[in-house]
């Protein structure tokens, strides 16, 4: 249920924070700083209490019968393993820290070998990543046995020390009170005491230990769980319901002196941008890389608020609550595909349970897509077939198709293709995009281009430059009003990126 929680902790985050954040660690936190905080610091912690109890019970009884001896045996054995801790403490505070980066750079270095797998046979590099990861694998193998005989180190050499001082203390007592005859039943129950006092106490001071020394795990989780929190069940954020109604989008959709900034850059990024965009109309969105296309589009998306500005649907601001209501209206195509190690007919249907897949929109957004004929005449399987991690048993532009027909999927209102057909071949993206068309003046269509023949057919295309609109037209009117488009679309200028 922990790592239940933190995984919902990071869905609810805003898409900005995926921004800053590695998707690889978050991914350790999940699955190995949640198991290390239960085994390491919960578990123990428990023990810890456990071995108070059965100690302080035990003194208790010393207590009663002799308060001298018990108070020496406490002092005794309190002082030892009090001594032991301070002179360790330094070091586990060091390995609690060096565990949590170990941590983090053996799941990093796991996922960028197996991620990256065919660019290292290609260049030959394998061993690079095989040397490295093992660094950190034996850095993790050194602490995790520097913490277990630090833990265990005080209990064999105290066996002999506190059942021998047990014996010379019971025995001075009982010489000095002069009652020698119970001499043998006294140092029978102490001697039973120190038998069942002395691993309660090692119980003790190995979970304080072993708590001590992942701490950093339990800090790690601590502040990904409360860390700019706004809900005490995250998984309230995310319980969008399937039958939630869309935001009414009948009209347009407007960007009203739009800005947006980066929280790690000074310059914004988009700087008080307008342009509307009428309901059922298709535009498109072009510019050198790095000129605020696709901050734009996630914008439009909700996927970023404005720094300033108001973004509008039929005169309503998207923001708050009504960022989920139109995100009903929208169908999404990025760059670049994920695609899970499942059915064609699960990634089209990507996110919906099984049960209630329809097969009829299945079908309906590949057709659109261009991809049925693929499916059913060369996949053996047709729409079950398994297309492997990430889609490594499809070509680029395939992935990218079946990355098209989710977006379709759902029917939506607004389709955003951001640069998607970029890894499609001519012939290819003319048969999509002779498809698409005939979604035109049926949905509302806002296209980032990659080659401007794909906004050819627009009805409006926007020159974007610095965040800033510095054209607009249609593709014959900023033909011959705009000499860098002029340029791109001669091929001179090849920065549509």
């Amino acid at each position: 249920m922990l790592a239940r929680r933190l995984l919902a902790q990071y869905m609810a985050r805003p898409y900005s924070f995926f921004l800053n954040r590695n998707t690889t660690e978050m991914g350790k936190n999940i699955l190995i700083e949640v198991r290390t905080v239960i085994n390491c610091v919960l578990s123990p912690g428990m023990s810890v209490l456990s071995g108070v109890l059965v100690s302080l019970f035990i003194l208790i009884l010393l207590l009663m019968i002799n308060p001298f001896v018990a108070v020496t045996i406490a002092a005794t054995l309190g002082s030892v393993y009090a001594g032991l801790y301070i002179l360790s403490q330094r070091r586990l505070i060091k390995t609690s820290s060096d565990n949590v980066y170990v941590n983090m750079m053996r799941c990093k270095l796991a996922d960028e070998a197996l991620s990256g797998i065919k660019d290292l046979k290609i260049l030959g590099r394998e061993r690079v990543f095989l040397e490295q990861f093992g660094v950190y694998a034996q850095r993790h193998s050194l602490n995790t046995v520097n913490v277990g005989i630090i833990s265990q180190l005080p209990r064999f050499a105290l066996e002999a020390i506190v059942f021998g001082s047990i014996l010379l203390v019971v025995m001075y007592v009982e010489v000095k009170e002069g009652s020698s005859n119970q001499m043998i039943p006294l140092l029978a129950l102490y001697i039973l005491a120190g038998y069942r006092l002395l691993p309660s106490v090692q119980q003790i001071f190995s979970g304080i230990t072993t708590v001590r020394s992942n701490l950093g795990s339990l800090e790690v989780l601590h502040r990904d769980m409360t860390e700019e929190q706004t809900d005490s069940n995250p998984e309230h954020l995310l319980a969008r319901s399937e039958h939630m109604q869309p935001l009414p989008f009948t009209r347009g959709l407007e960007l009203k002196n739009v800005s947006f900034c980066y929280s790690e850059v000074q310059a914004p990024v988009i700087d008080e941008m307008s342009l509307t965009i009428a309901h059922n109309t298709s535009i498109g969105l072009v510019g050198t890389t790095g000129s605020g296309k696709t901050t734009t589009v996630d914008l439009i998306l909700g996927l970023l608020t404005p720094t300033s500005g108001q973004l509008l649907a039929d005169d309503v601001e998207i923001s708050g609550d009504t960022v989920a209501r139109w995100q009903c209206n929208l169908g999404y195509v990025p760059q670049s595909i994920f695609l899970s190690d499942d059915t064609i007919t699960r990634n089209i249907a990507f996110g919906v349970p099984e049960q209630e897949i329809d097969m009829a929109a299945v079908v309906r957004a590949a057709r659109i897509a261009n991809l049925h004929g693929f499916i059913e005449q060369e996949l053996p399987n047709g729409f079950e077939t398994v297309i492997g991690e990430r889609g490594i048993r499809l070509s680029g532009g395939q992935r990218q198709r079946i990355g098209i027909a989710r977006a379709l999927y759902r029917d939506p209102a607004v389709l955003i293709m951001d640069e998607a057909t970029s890894a499609l071949d001519g012939v290819t993206e003319h048969a999509v995009m002779e498809a698409l068309h005939m979604l035109c003046g049926k949905k509302t269509i806002i296209m980032v281009a990659h080659r401007l023949t794909t906004v050819k057919d627009c009805d409006v295309i926007y020159l974007i430059e610095n965040g800033h609109i510095i054209g607009q037209g249609t593709y014959d009117e900023l033909l011959s009003s705009s000499l860098w488009f002029r340029e791109a679309a001669q091929g001179g200028v090849g920065l549509l990126g």
